[in-house]
């Protein structure tokens, strides 16, 4: 019997369900073994409250013209309410009609309270107060969604209203359903919630019409709240814009309820567990007259505070309102089960400002552990919402009715996109390049349509949260819809890369691929490689061949003519796009890599394509792809799905079953080098690196971005002591060298650093790789400073000896004065040790003159909890008497909750993030400096630090098991960063599968949040948040004009309760706070920090 492959983490599952899972620490880890798990718990359907606005606005006159038969009585005919009934009745069929959301959702109806009853009162399922419901009522094919059917088509304007109708005593009313009290109906309730992984929310439809808007009178909804258990500030009445409507007391019960953990008694004590909260959507029916607009205020305020989203439609738009409904039912199913990170261009017309072109790179790990993972490129823009708040916006829909531009983040916890999102580029069907027409053959059912119930149904539009629909993966399948024939798929001519000569089409009439050892090269046979090359550029071979392996499976694609397969564009895991704006007619291109094999070059317009040579490429149209020869034996594997992908955790082997660590390309950030000085001859150079992909760099020339030439690359070959290549290049100038230089770690040292403990810096480990800083010549590769543990093989520059471990981090570089050229910087290694490399401040100071000298040593021996790794660099503030110097440190390669006490594990470390002050302002670091010990610090983890002479700096202690998992970025006074919590799994509560995750935002000046408040944000569904962006964009204002917005993405916005607020993906506008006395400072904009 064959043992299956473990699964791969796809969502939160219950600790019941997770039991068991704990071991101790495996002998090699890498960061993916976080998606290892099981699937989402099938049991915890969404509980879903309707709260139907029945005061008597619902009576307002309305235009009802329902496709539903037999639904709309004769009573409700011509009303608001009857447009309401209808829009109701076809959201739950479309519900419960459709395979993939049929059994997904358990709902029920309330409405205010008649009589003296200043609460709710339950509609469906019905019963009468005091008698409660046994829960709600699952919706499916059947006796539940039927009944739901059924109830709808009772419901009357005149035996259904209600005159007492209080918001926040409905609001009250629901929380005592949720959980299990007494509402101000004097029913009291058992407590639908089955599982504490459950989701629980409210949708508020709300008549915010001219006449008979429901109120809050009296005191029953405040002293409720007050017996609830609500704090002093939940109590403190919510301002609204206008004033008007401040003595409803709904988003007041709405913000209690976001902020309530109904689980609470299990949770307690425990720092990862998942809160159970019930999150408030609302939909606001208006008329558009001005006291409308007033109450509307308060409906969005209902949302907002509640954690949830707000609608507005128009009275008697029904299917507007079922639109809502669906789209709010879609969020509700959504889970995150795609990772990603974010860049932003930059201006070629403004020097420091962005493009308003959000991309995102993509991911979604395989549920079978197989080695094939999709992925894609997507856009979205940065605007704002309805409340005036900056958040990410979707593409919107053009078609027969316009649907403006929304946000693009879910707001129903999932920390992703939402699933009625609809991604620039995205369109279904696509239109041909150049033309109106549809892409010949493009399925009209849609080319998903006979895929997994995953994709949720067979469209490309919207794309939502699904990786492989829309985006550059879409265009990919449009544009070789039938024929890959024409895609221009590179490589080096024969198989080797020679500056000056052209690169070659990676295709079967390739001779050094087909013939001689091409194959072997390949690592397949001369029968097969023709069909393993087609396949690489994108045709599924296997739809047509038969006898292959049985694991060599045709993809679900949508058969007659298409023969592309779903799954050409791979995964973008580690490597952040770099996007370059050439201006003019070309526009924006965006680079990155793929763990597919292929280095992509793709049209990054929003609309405007690119014309070539080779022809016109479409926006999200691929220019090129490029796929390095050190790749080729790695392809075999993608192409046959086989082996599965060994995690930490994976079975042991069978006969059936083998597991092998997964296989890298260009997983590494992308540099670019772009010099427009000289406008007849512009310089545009990018620079690609492997990561776990190999010890490898690469230097393309892109000043044509339809033509990539060679420049040169470099491996371990040249430079024995490069490792793995983590460390993004930075370009920079300096004093004493005449042309660019690129700066980065050395690498990273799998044998040494993925054991836990690591075996990295014990005298018997044999460990050879990435200890230290290489500087190479931007043009040629050539060494031109280095400091390594080992120089030997370095035949150009000058190579210092260094003590250092592993630093697989990107180095901060630092101009201090403004003028262009570097005089330091920055890196710490992972020994928990940072150091300073300074530069030449003359003409005269050659490369033979920088030194190099270790700052702090801020990390223990590998054996201790003091075993400290930094694998991002710091980040650097001039300050008028020392350069503030940030670094978090953590073990990002050991994402897994372990139950070892050995010292020195991953699990076992104290992390920290720390601020050093480095006094040395001007001129070298003395070679007499004794480095900074965390003993010269103080420690500000409970307490403010305070700046003295006699203290180093501060640190802050994160918690047990807490990691820190990206680059920190010091905007306005605040220094961000991410951190990873593995989730320790108890009986009773919620985990989130990918740990916790948390966005700070400390002072560098003294360690406390912002304003004071809390230090971080806990970023929705958890995971490894990507590292924060900041940049100056050109937003449109609510008004209609644009203007330069401070920007920053991925940052987290501590006590608000928006999406974007709790996603590591959302945007916020940076309003600086005041700190004090202001100077001059020097911004150096990073945009692509992975």
């Amino acid at each position: 019997m064959s043992m299956p492959a473990r699964r791969l983490r796809a969502s939160a599952a219950c600790a019941t369900a997770l039991l068991g899972l704990a071991a101790a620490p495996a002998a090699i880890a890498e960061d993916i073994d976080l998606f290892t798990g099981l699937q989402a718990n099938s049991g915890s359907r969404p509980n879903v409250l309707l709260i139907l606005d029945n005061a008597s606005a619902w009576n307002a006159n309305a235009q009802v013209d329902c496709e539903m038969q037999n639904v709309v009585s004769a009573n409700n005919d011509n009303s608001n309410v009857g447009a309401e009934q209808c829009a109701l009745y076809k959201a739950v069929s479309d519900l419960i009609n459709d395979d993939k959301t049929n059994g997904k959702i358990n709902l029920g109806v309330m409405m205010f309270g008649q009589g003296t009853n200043t609460g709710g009162q339950f509609r469906f399922p019905k019963v009468t107060p005091p008698t409660a419901p046994s829960g709600l009522v699952l919706m499916e094919k059947g006796a539940g969604g039927q009944d739901m059917l059924d109830y709808i088509k009772t419901i009357d304007r005149t035996k259904d209203s209600a005159n007492n109708s209080q918001v926040g005593g409905a609001m009250q009313e629901a929380w005592a359903f949720f959980s299990g009290k007494t509402g101000l109906s004097g029913t009291t309730y058992k407590s639908p919630i089955t599982n504490p992984c459950q989701k629980n929310f409210i949708i508020y439809i709300a008549n915010a019409l001219n006449n008979g808007k429901p109120q809050d009178s009296g005191q029953d909804a405040y002293n409720k709240l007050k017996e609830a258990g609500a704090t002093t500030a939940q109590l403190t009445p919510i301002p609204l814009p206008k004033g008007n409507n401040i003595d409803n007391w709904g988003d007041e019960w709405a913000r209690f309820l976001n902020d309530l953990d109904l689980n609470a008694a299990n949770n307690a004590g425990s720092t990862t567990a998942t809160r159970q909260n019930i999150i408030t959507y609302t939909i606001g029916v208006t008329d558009g007259s001005q006291q409308s607009q007033d109450y509307l205020q308060f409906v969005t305020s209902m949302a907002q505070k509640g954690g949830g989203g707000n609608f507005t439609v128009r009275a008697g738009d029904d299917d507007a309102l079922s639109k809502a409904l669906k789209d709010i039912f879609n969020e509700m199913q959504a889970v995150n089960n795609v990772f990603a990170s974010v860049s932003l261009p930059v201006s070629v017309n403004g020097q420091g400002s962005y493009l308003n072109q959000v991309y995102i790179g993509m991911f979604r790990p395989d549920g079978k552990a197989r080695p094939r993972w999709v992925g894609n490129l997507k856009q979205y823009k940065l605007g704002y919402d309805s409340n005036g708040n900056l958040v990410m916006l979707d593409a919107g829909v053009q078609g027969a009715i316009d649907q403006p531009p929304k946000n693009a983040v879910s707001n129903a916890g999932t920390g992703f996109i939402s699933p009625n999102a609809r991604s620039y580029w995205t369109e279904d069907p696509p239109k041909a390049v150049g033309s109106s027409s549809i892409v010949t053959d493009w399925p009209s059912d849609g080319f998903w349509k006979n895929a997994s119930s995953l994709l949720r149904n067979a469209k490309d539009s919207p794309d939502g949260e699904v990786v492989e629909k829309g985006g550059a993966g879409e265009m990919l399948r449009a544009d070789y819809l039938t024929s890959q024939a024409g895609r221009r798929l590179l490589t080096c001519a024969d198989a080797k890369c020679s500056k000056g000569t052209a690169l070659a089409n990676f295709d079967t009439a390739n001779k050094a691929l087909t013939e001689g050892n091409g194959p072997s090269l390949l690592k397949t046979t001369a029968a097969d490689v023709a069909n393993m090359i087609s396949w690489v550029r994108g045709k599924d071979v296997f739809a047509t061949l038969t006898g292959t392996d049985p694991k060599k499976e045709a993809e679900p694609g949508p058969g007659g003519n298409v023969t592309v397969r779903g799954s050409i564009h791979g995964d973008v895991l580690h490597s952040r796009p770099v996007v370059v704006d050439y201006g003019g007619t070309t526009g924006v291109v965006v680079f990155y890599g793929a763990n597919d094999g292929v280095f992509h070059a793709v049209n990054g317009n929003r609309t405007a394509a690119i014309s070539t040579t080779a022809g016109t490429v479409r926006a999200g149209g691929e220019l090129w792809g490029f796929i390095a020869p050190e790749f080729y034996g790695k392809l075999a594997r993608i192409y046959s799905n086989a082996p599965e992908v060994r995690l930490t955790g994976s079975p042991q082997d069978t006969a059936e079953v083998q597991f092998v660590p997964r296989d890298y390309f260009f997983d590494g950030t992308t540099t670019v080098y772009q010099d427009l000085s000289t406008p007849a001859t512009p310089q545009v150079k990018i620079y690609l690196t492997a990561r776990r992909g190999g010890r490898l760099i690469y230097a393309l020339d892109v000043k044509d971005p339809a033509k990539p030439e060679y420049l040169w690359s470099k491996t371990n070959a040249d430079i024995p002591e490069l490792g793995q290549t983590w460390s993004q290049p930075r370009v920079m100038r300096v004093r004493g060298y005449p042309t660019p230089v690129l700066i980065m770690g050395a690498g990273y040292d799998p044998d040494g650093e993925d054991t836990d403990p690591a075996l990295n810096g014990i005298a018997t480990a044999t460990n050879k790789q990435g200890r230290g800083v290489i500087v190479l010549d931007a043009g040629t590769g050539d060494v031109v400073w280095a400091a390594l543990a080992n120089c030997a093989g370095i035949s150009t520059g000058t190579c210092v000896t260094i003590n250092s471990r592993a630093i697989p981090s990107d180095v901060a570089v630092v101009d201090r004065n403004g003028d262009g050229y570097a005089e330091k910087a920055y890196v710490g290694d992972v020994g928990g040790n940072v150091w300073r490399i300074d530069f030449g401040s003359t003409d005269t100071d050659t490369p033979s003159t920088w030194t190099v000298g270790k700052l702090a040593q801020l990390g223990g021996a590998v054996d201790t909890n003091e075993a400290r790794k930094f694998l991002y660099p710091p980040d650097v503030v001039a300050t008028g008497k020392y350069d503030a110097v940030m670094i978090a440190s953590g073990d990002r390669e050991k994402p897994l909750y372990s139950l070892s006490q050995t010292p020195g594990a991953a699990q076992n470390v104290q992390n920290r993030f720390f601020m050093v002050k480095d006094p040395n302002v001007d001129g070298r670091l003395p070679s007499t400096w004794t480095a900074v010990k965390a003993a010269d610090l103080v420690d500000a983890t409970n307490v403010a630090y305070r700046d003295s002479a006699v203290a180093s700096g501060f640190y802050l202690s994160l918690e047990f098991g807490e990691k820190a998992v990206n680059a920190p970025l010091t905007v306005a006074g605040y220094t961000y960063f991410g951190t990873n919590t593995p989730s320790k799994v108890e009986p009773g509560a919620c985990y989130p599968d990918l740990g916790v995750a948390r966005g700070y935002a400390v002072s560098f000046l003294s360690g406390l949040g912002m304003n004071n408040g809390p230090r971080f944000v806990r970023f929705d569904n958890g995971g490894l948040p990507p590292s924060p962006v900041f940049g100056m964009v050109s937003v449109t204002q609510t008004d209609g004009s644009t203007r330069l917005v401070p920007v920053l993405i991925g940052g987290g916005k501590a006590g608000a309760s928006g999406g974007d607020d709790k996603s590591s993906l959302g945007g916020q506008e940076v309003k600086p706070a005041s700190t004090g006395k202001r100077k001059r400072t020097y911004w150096h904009t990073q945009s692509d920090k992975t």
